[in-house]
């Protein structure tokens, strides 16, 4: 038994040097200028027990795709989770800012591993599954937490939700191409207001135009 768990070990510790060995080639080199001998170099293992794990590049490419996903979906419910607790739109600004500025530096530092995202999905359609799953996990996480913040409001908010992951996404993209510190605040802070525009102001949307209604009536 003792010998099966050493095993056991060995193998989650060989997977876990080549994950992290090929992530940081990846990021470093990107994906079409690492090779399978480069990513075994790093992580001091045998190519043999590379194929004992991962199939080609390819292969291991997918599976820190996924667990980056799955990361990310539980960071994504965690943050409307805090999101649905507030009622006070600065408070709510403030919260979000720190928690946006948290995620673009995350994303500066994995933002090379996904530079060549696009072009891998067109060679393996297991990459485009993953993004597509994601992007829709995404979307519906966004959709669950607007009808339950607002029960009351008669709306497609899937359309709704997929803007905000749409915009989110393309502005996450572009804030870190800005190296301008005071630009780079002003843009986020403008980030934020949209997000907050989409989310948080649909309540007092809904109020105003309810108001006018019952005038019209009146």
């Amino acid at each position: 038994m003792g010998t099966e768990r050493k095993k056991q070990q060995r193998a989650i510790e060989s997977r876990k040097k080549l994950l992290d060995s090929a992530y940081a080639l990846f990021v470093e080199k990107g994906y079409y200028n690492t090779n399978t001998k480069e990513i075994v170099r790093f992580a001091g293992i045998s190519i043999g027990n590379f194929y004992n794990y991962y199939r080609d590049k390819g292969d291991i490419y997918c599976a820190l795709l996924e667990d980056y996903c799955s990361n990310s979906c539980k960071a994504m419910k965690e943050l409307l989770d805090q999101l649905a607790t507030f009622e006070d739109r600065a408070a709510c600004k403030e919260f979000l800012l720190k928690d946006l500025n948290s995620l673009l530096e995350r994303f500066d530092g994995t933002n090379r591993f996904f530079e060549d995202s696009v072009i891998i999905a067109k060679e393996n359609t297991r990459v485009q599954e993953i993004i597509s799953r994601a992007e829709e996990d995404f979307i519906a996480m966004v959709e669950m937490f607007l009808k339950r913040r607002y029960p009351e409001v008669r709306e497609d908010f899937y359309i709704r939700a997929r803007m905000i992951y749409i915009i989110t996404d393309r502005i996450a993209n572009d804030i870190s191409c800005i190296g301008n510190v005071q630009q780079k605040r002003k843009y986020m802070d403008l980030f934020a207001e949209e997000i907050l525009r989409y989310t948080f102001d649909l309540q007092v949307s809904n109020q105003e135009f309810q108001e006018q209604t019952d005038i019209g009536k009146a």
